[in-house]
C-alpha cells in the first residue's frame, strides 16, 4: 500500500512540475488532439500502423487539422526500432484557409530499461511539402527537420497506468536564412492499459516557438491504440 502511494505521488509530482514549467500566457493558444491508431503485425518484428488524428485550436473552438498516417516499422533488436511513414495532412491555415500537406519521415528509436524506468531516444528525419505553395528566399518548401526526442516512462508495479514525460527538439535542415532549433516540445501524460492489446493515452503537450512572433501552444490529448 505504501509503495502504491509513493508511485502515485511520483506521477503527481512529475505532472505538476511540468505544468509549472509550461505555464500559459495570455497570448498562448489552447487546443486538443484526438487520435486512433491500429497496429497490425505483418511478419516477425515488422508492423504496419494506421492512424487518424484531429486537432483543434483557439480554445477548442476551431478545427486546425485532420491527418491520415501510414507507418511501417521494424525491430531488429529488442532495444531498437526503425521505420518510416507517410502522413497526409489537411491543415486549416489561419489566413489562407484549408490546404493539403504531404509529409514523410524516417526514424530510429533506441530504448533502455533502468529498473522500473524505460529511457528512449528517437531521431527522426522529416519532410513536409505544402501543396500549391512556392519556395522563396525566406521560406523552404518542403521543410526539412531533424527531430530529436528523449522520453522517460515509469512502470508502476501491479498497475495498468504508465506515466511518461518527454522533451523534443526541432532542428531545421534547409532554412533559407539559417538552420537552427526553432521550436521545442514537452509532453507529460499516462498510458492506461484497457486490455492486453488496447491502450488509452491521456497527455498534455506544450510547444514553444523560438520566433517571438509565433504563438506557443498548449494541447490536451486523448489517443486510443489497438494492436491486432
Amino acid at each position: 500500500m505504501e509503495s502504491r502511494f509513493y508511485n502515485y505521488k511520483l506521477i503527481l509530482a512529475l505532472t505538476l512540475g511540468l505544468l509549472c514549467c509550461f505555464s500559459m500566457e495570455a497570448k498562448d493558444d489552447l487546443g486538443s488532439i484526438l487520435s486512433v491508431d491500429v497496429t497490425k503485425k505483418i511478419v516477425k518484428k515488422t508492423n504496419l500502423v494506421f492512424e487518424e488524428e484531429f486537432r483543434t485550436r483557439s480554445g477548442f473552438s476551431e478545427a486546425e487539422r485532420f491527418s491520415h498516417l501510414l507507418e511501417l516499422n521494424y525491430k531488429p533488436a529488442s532495444f531498437l526500432k526503425v521505420g518510416g511513414a507517410y502522413n497526409l495532412i489537411n491543415f486549416n491555415h489561419e489566413k489562407k484557409g484549408w490546404e493539403m500537406r504531404h509529409r514523410y519521415y524516417f526514424f530510429t528509436t533506441g530504448s533502455w530499461d533502468v529498473k522500473r524506468f524505460t529511457l528512449s531516444l528517437r531521431e527522426r528525419f522529416q519532410s513536409t511539402k505544402r501543396q500549391g505553395v512556392e519556395a522563396t528566399t525566406t521560406r523552404a518548401n518542403p521543410k526539412l527537420y531533424l527531430r530529436s526526442r528523449v522520453k522517460v516512462e515509469y512502470n508502476i508495479r501491479k498497475s495498468k497506468i504508465y506515466p511518461f514525460v518527454s522533451v523534443e527538439l526541432f532542428n531545421t535542415l534547409n532554412d533559407p536564412q539559417k538552420n537552427s532549433i526553432n521550436q521545442w516540445r514537452g509532453v507529460t501524460g499516462i498510458d492506461y492499459k484497457l486490455k492486453k492489446k488496447n491502450f488509452l493515452q491521456f497527455y498534455y503537450r506544450y510547444t514553444n516557438y523560438v520566433d517571438v512572433e509565433s504563438t506557443d501552444t498548449h494541447l490536451l490529448g486523448i489517443a486510443y491504440s489497438i494492436k491486432l
